[in-house]
């Protein structure tokens, strides 16, 4: 029989966090992402990151009978870190969204709700894994151009506890490459085009120089001196013909 869950809403109830303490904290692990496959397209407005705090707190716990309350904490800064690492290539500049901070024209806004949790083993899995949950959507100049429901889980190897946070890694980084891949694909009214770089002058520096190399030197030390014409006196003492 399965382990009845409870969900407990990190920032609801001060006793809410105070359980995380008594129980297992689970830091989400970054992984390195690998790039965005082609084709990617050069986006001429700047993007904004947006997490609700409503829709992804930073702590987030649940816990299960006969089990210690596990919390995964660290849960915004991976999303916003994984989103930035991938969207980076296709606009000129990519940043999170902090109170207070305006929108300017031209402007895409990416907003993300993503809850985890952690599931426990089935017919399938013969250990713990995480899950994520969410929806996500993104605006530009207050019209929506793309959003989804989405949901994800995990392998299914892990123990119940810190080591869900690799867990927890793997759903939020596989949802950042879900979004970025629809985002950066986007098309643009008008693309942004590369700046021109200057002309660089190119020498072969390996190339050895003929004018001052060894071999030119021991060429030349081979090769006979020139014959130059004898002066007039000595070709007359040789009996030869003397000048009128």
């Amino acid at each position: 029989m399965e382990p009845r869950k409870h969900a407990i809403l990190a920032g609801a109830l001060p006793l809410a966090l105070s359980g995380c303490f008594g129980g297992h904290t689970a830091e989400v692990q970054r992984s390195q992402l690998p790039p965005l496959p082609d084709p990617i397209t050069r986006h001429a407005g700047r993007l904004v990151i947006q997490l609700a705090p409503e829709g992804v707190a930073d702590s987030q716990c649940v816990a299960y009978e006969q089990y210690q309350t596990l919390c995964f904490v660290g849960v915004r800064s991976a999303i916003e870190d994984s989103l930035a690492d991938l969207l980076w290539p296709s606009f000129p500049e990519v940043t999170v969204r902090r109170h207070g901070d305006e929108l300017a024209p031209g402007d895409y806004l990416v907003q993300v709700e993503l809850k985890l949790d952690a599931l426990p083993p089935d017919a399938s899995r013969y250990g713990w894994s995480a899950a994520a949950k969410g929806r996500w959507r993104v605006v530009r100049d207050g019209l929506p151009l793309e959003g989804e429901s989405l949901s994800t889980r995990s392998r299914g190897d892990f123990a119940y506890g810190s080591g869900l946070g690799q867990a927890a890694g793997e759903v939020v980084d596989a949802v950042a490459a879900h979004i970025a891949g629809v985002v950066v694909r986007l098309p643009e009214p008008a693309p942004r085009q590369p700046v021109p770089l200057p002309p660089v002058v190119l020498k072969n520096s390996y190339a050895p120089d003929r004018s001052s190399s060894p071999d030119s030197e021991t060429q030349a030390a081979k090769e006979p001196a020139p014959s130059m014409p004898a002066p007039a006196a000595a070709r007359n003492a040789k009996g030869g013909p003397s000048a009128p």
